[in-house]
């Protein structure tokens, strides 16, 4: 039995650069320095600048908070 992975989205697009997702997932999330939104670490570009990322079951609070603290709600867990 392997570790259970979580996929993570992100409407990267519609991303105000608030700082919440990067300040309570930080292992998962980082402010990019050229425009000031965050990134998926790990992430790939889908369509409709949605970029995904698996990740840890272990890693599924923290960026549960950093979700649910999102104030454009761009940010899904499956």
């Amino acid at each position: 039995m392997g570790i259970k992975r979580i996929i993570i989205s992100h409407k990267r697009n519609d991303c105000i650069g608030c700082g919440s997702c990067a300040l309570l997932a930080p292992k998962n999330w980082k402010m990019n320095d050229d425009d000031g939104k965050s990134d998926l670490v790990g992430g790939d570009l889908k369509k409709n600048g949605i970029v995904v990322a698996a990740i840890d079951e272990a890693d599924l609070k923290d960026n549960t908070y950093a979700a649910e603290a999102c104030p454009v709600n761009i940010i899904k867990l499956n």
